[in-house]
């Protein structure tokens, strides 16, 4: 059996007086079935996995010409989890996919805006890696319930949710320089203590 929970994040940085945050929650049946390649395909051509090793630039984004005043970006984060069962047991492949058609940005020389935009990436990787971490505790448990495992990935993606709009009010979306590297302080701990436990 194959299913897929998937979550799309959307986050505006505005200038002070347009700051929004909007979130958009897709969720897709869990009984849709799973097209390889072509799925493959299409996702290489219009997301970018998150990866260590491939941060986020201006060039992934579409410009858009804006009369406002300030930098803006949106950038659209998915976490994608798809399951099915292994020997009686829920087995997941989960990803955090930039998606390209839907990210823009009004000004491709702000590299600051780039960095806050970065870490809202970071911050979904995190979370990725905490609802790897339950299905790891569940699994050891033996647990067989497919809901059990969706009722955790859904509080996970909730609390990611949280968090980041706790980061853009704290950072004031990346204006605050002593908080957004507090704050990029303190998510580059996170991906590390997860990948040491």
């Amino acid at each position: 059996m194959n299913w897929r929970y998937e979550m799309d994040k959307v986050v505006f940085d505005m200038n002070k007086n347009l700051s929004k945050l909007c979130w958009m929650i897709c969720l897709i049946a869990f009984a849709t079935p799973t097209f390889g390649q072509m799925e493959d395909s299409v996702e290489a051509e219009t997301m970018i996995e998150w990866s260590e090793s491939r941060p986020l630039e201006w060039k992934d984004y579409t410009y858009r010409r804006i009369r406002l005043k300030g930098s803006m970006a949106l950038t659209m984060v998915k976490h994608s989890v798809k399951g099915y069962l292994r020997n009686g047991l829920p087995e997941f492949e989960i990803k955090v996919l930039f998606r390209k058609p839907n990210s823009w940005t009004s000004d491709t020389t702000n590299l600051e805006l780039l960095g806050h935009e970065q870490l809202h990436f970071d911050i979904a990787e995190l979370y990725r890696r905490k609802i790897e971490q339950e299905i790891i505790k569940l699994q050891q448990k033996k647990e067989k319930n497919a809901n059990v495992y969706k009722a955790e990935i859904k509080r996970i993606l909730t609390e990611f949710n949280v968090y980041s709009r706790r980061y853009d009010r704290e950072s004031d979306h990346g204006k605050s320089k002593p908080e957004q590297a507090r704050w990029k302080e303190k998510v580059s701990l996170g991906l590390k203590e997860i990948y040491l436990n």
